[in-house]
This record gives structure tokens, C-alpha cells and sequence, in this order.
């Protein structure tokens, strides 16, 4: 089990890095855009990708694209027991939401974790993440979705068969959500499905507007494509 103090080495080791600044990304899918292509104070336009397809969800915040360092503390957060990197992770993300109070009540709601999973990691890596960023927001955060069977690992799925693997994943707890706007909290955002599947049902509950907030957003694969040529 990681100590605290592991939490801060991990930092120390990048001490350079920080979130992205808010145009660094699309503000209504989170794909990598760059500077001037989309207008974070506007995230309802998008960006040519999201708006042929758009989103559910209202916005997404993101620390950065699934790339170094985010990746490595990601993968230690979920399969090494580096647990205090989710409430680490999360004060980050409260930080990097719009500033400001919010116009109605926000709720903070984890992407939920199978029993099974969750007894065998010993935690919810998204639950201590919303838990964290709730606390350092002074929002209310509450777990109102389950998850009604283990699917197959995300990571080994196209796009196709990510949203197949995810229909009727998640189930609504008995809560009307009509008087919040809600932030549904992940660790990482791939296709988008998990977060559309939660979003839906989200909105089924009643809430009027779901936002979303992840630490890493993984960029299709075109757009790492293009990133490596501009770097070579």
C-alpha cells in the first residue's frame, strides 16, 4: 500500500508538470486541441469532432491527455495500490474546474465500481477522487449508480464494443436528482462511453445538467498521430 509520502515523491519526480490550461483541450469532448480552436468560456460549440457527434454531457474538465506522467500515476492509482493518488488527483481537478460559484446546487457523483472489482482493488479509485474534489469545492457528493455486473476490461475494446459491453452496466439508485446539476467524476475518459452510459441515466434521474471531470482524457488516434509528427 502506498504511504502518503508516496503521493509527494511522485510529484517531486515531475516537477515540471501541470494541468493543462483550459484551451489546451475541447471543453465539451476533451479531446487535445490546442490554443484558439475552441473557446473554453463557451463549451457548449465544441469542437468539429464533438459537434458531428456530440455528447451528452454539458463539459468535461481534464487534467491532461493520457500520456506521461498521467499515465503512470493512473495505472499505479488502479493496479498498484496507490491509493492516495486518487484523493491527490482529485484536489487537482477541483482546481481546475471554471471558477466561481455555481448557479444551482452541485452534486458529485464517482463512475461506480463492480462489488467484485472493488473488494479486490479495496477501493473505488473514482469515489476517492470525487470524495476529495467534493471536499475541496464544498459540494455535496453521493454514490447514486451501480454497477450491475463486471464487464470485460475497458482497455482491451474498440469503440464498438465498448458501448456494447456497457448496456445496461449501470444502474439508478432511488434518488430524484431533479434539484442538482451533477459533476460525474472518472479517472480516465477513452471513447467516452462509460461517461455517456452514466450520463444518460444521470438525466433519467433528473438532473438538469451533468458535467463531467477526469484526470486524463486519451486522444483518438489520429490526433496522437499528428502530435507525434508535429514533435518529430
Amino acid at each position: 500500500m502506498f504511504a502518503p509520502t508516496d503521493v509527494q515523491r511522485t510529484a517531486h519526480a515531475h516537477p515540471d508538470w501541470a494541468a493543462d490550461l483550459p484551451d489546451a483541450a475541447c471543453p465539451r469532448c476533451g479531446v487535445s486541441t490546442g490554443p484558439g480552436v475552441t473557446d473554453p468560456l463557451n463549451p457548449g460549440t465544441g469542437c468539429v469532432r464533438c459537434c458531428d457527434h456530440p455528447p451528452p454531457w454539458r463539459r468535461l474538465t481534464r487534467l491532461g491527455a493520457y500520456a506521461p506522467p498521467l499515465d503512470h500515476w493512473l495505472r499505479d492509482l488502479k493496479f498498484a495500490q496507490a491509493w492516495t493518488l486518487g484523493p491527490h488527483l482529485g484536489q487537482r481537478l477541483a482546481g481546475a474546474l471554471p471558477p466561481g460559484p455555481a448557479p444551482r446546487p452541485v452534486l458529485v457523483v464517482p463512475v461506480p465500481l463492480h462489488w467484485f472489482r472493488r473488494w479486490q482493488r479495496g477501493y473505488n479509485q473514482s469515489q476517492l477522487m470525487a470524495q476529495a474534489l467534493a471536499s475541496a469545492r464544498g459540494y455535496d457528493h453521493a454514490t447514486v449508480l451501480s454497477r450491475r455486473r463486471a464487464a470485460q476490461r475497458q482497455a482491451r475494446l474498440g469503440a464498438t464494443a465498448r458501448a456494447q459491453n456497457l448496456r445496461n452496466a449501470f444502474a439508478p439508485h432511488a434518488v430524484d436528482l431533479s434539484p442538482y446539476d451533477v459533476l460525474l467524476v472518472d479517472d480516465i475518459k477513452t471513447t467516452g462511453a462509460t461517461l455517456t452510459a452514466c450520463t444518460r441515466i444521470l438525466k433519467r434521474m433528473g438532473a438538469q445538467h451533468v458535467d463531467c471531470a477526469v484526470a486524463a482524457v486519451t486522444d483518438p488516434p489520429d490526433m496522437r498521430t499528428i502530435k507525434s509528427i508535429e514533435g518529430s
